[in-house]
């Protein structure tokens, strides 16, 4: 597996094992988004919620996919490390959920995720 090193974190840059993602739950992730993401990226998952300097992201298909390679594991970067597709510390309202959600919930969020349409 590749790793990727940034200050004080490590992050597996590899995809997320088929067995495990099969597991993922739309319900639950449903839940999941409703209570921790839906404030900044709305409850479509359109985004564009302005912060001072940001402008939350649209999180509908197929513009995620696009922008994430449609790797699950660069989607839970995201969530987990606040980190985009280069590694790059996302604009600031996105907080890492690294320690209130797990690898697990972030897949949730995704399989989730995958039944918005933009």
């Amino acid at each position: 597996m590749f790793l990727r090193f940034l200050p004080g974190i490590v992050l597996a840059a590899a995809m997320v094992t088929p067995a495990f993602a099969q597991t993922s739950d739309v319900k639950v992730g449903h839940e999941l988004y409703a209570e921790h993401c839906s404030g900044c990226h709305l409850a479509s998952g359109a985004g564009g919620v302005h912060f001072s300097h940001a402008v939350s992201s649209d999180l509908r298909a197929p513009g995620l996919e696009d922008t994430y390679h449609n790797k699950s594991a660069l989607l839970v970067r995201a969530i987990l490390y606040a980190r985009d597709e280069d590694g790059d510390r996302l604009d600031s309202p996105m907080p890492a959920w690294k320690g209130v959600l797990s690898e697990k919930q972030a897949l949730d969020i995704i399989a989730y995720l995958q039944t918005l349409r933009g």
